[in-house]
């Protein structure tokens, strides 16, 4: 489904049904699947349609723009590097527009969005939550459905430091698609309350490709966040 689509087109997978029909001087772009229908008409019958998954903090309507993973804790000794593989729920844009100039059309998805608090009432933040089992290795994953984080932990700390949350910022999120969807982040841990976390403009694997952003088409006017730093644990 993720690719490239010139007006008119129609797409049928997975329960999923997208189309821009032309009628005149006018197009409809029309969308079924498992989380309901929209229909929207478009002031143009030309242009292209691009299909991509993005950053999984747009539903239902922007509540939060906080991604928190929560996963069976993992011990890390103190000045070691451990890698983990969190799958992640994936989110699906529909772009419209001619040459270099898109806009976020439409977003989806087949996944249920779960929420959470990360930190105390008067100064945490709203989180889309995630429970996942950590992997050593890259998980099989549904495309539509899930994608997968490749995660470097360093515990820069002193002592053994038990590590169950994950928590990341989504306006500088950068996701990768193949024959999966991806992305790659860092997080370092200072103490078992405080850590920071980024996710990288990182390739990887080779032979995928770049996903459009949604966040940039809404949020323009708000600076991106490269990091965020973690002050409320990151265990249970």
């Amino acid at each position: 489904m993720f690719g490239v689509y010139p007006i008119p087109f129609r797409i049928d997978t997975e329960g999923i049904s997208i189309c821009v029909e032309t009628e005149g001087a006018l197009s409809t772009y029309r969308r079924i699947s498992p989380d309901g229908t929209l229909k929207k008409k478009l002031g143009y019958r030309d242009g292209r349609v691009i299909i991509h998954p993005v950053e999984p903090v747009n539903l239902p309507k922007e509540v939060t723009g906080m991604l928190e993973f929560h996963f069976v804790p993992v011990n890390i000794r103190p000045d070691s590097l451990v890698t983990l593989y969190l799958k992640f729920p994936v989110e699906i844009g529909v772009f419209v527009g001619a040459d270099e100039n898109y806009s976020l059309l439409d977003v989806f998805s087949l996944a249920k969005a779960k929420y959470s608090l990360y930190g105390t009432p008067e100064k945490g933040v709203i989180t889309r939550h995630v429970e996942c089992e950590p992997f050593d290795y890259v998980p099989p994953s549904r495309l539509l459905e899930e994608g997968v984080l490749t995660l470097s932990i360093k515990n820069s700390g002193r002592d053994w430091v038990e590590v169950s949350r994950a928590v990341f910022e989504g306006s500088a999120m950068r996701l990768f698609y193949g024959s999966t969807v991806a992305m790659t982040g860092e997080m370092e841990i200072f103490s078992h309350q405080v850590a920071e976390t980024r996710i990288l403009d990182v390739l990887p694997e080779n032979g995928m490709k770049q996903a459009l952003r949604a966040y940039p088409t809404k949020k323009s006017l708000i600076p991106e966040k490269p990091s965020f730093l973690m002050e409320y644990g990151v265990g249970d």
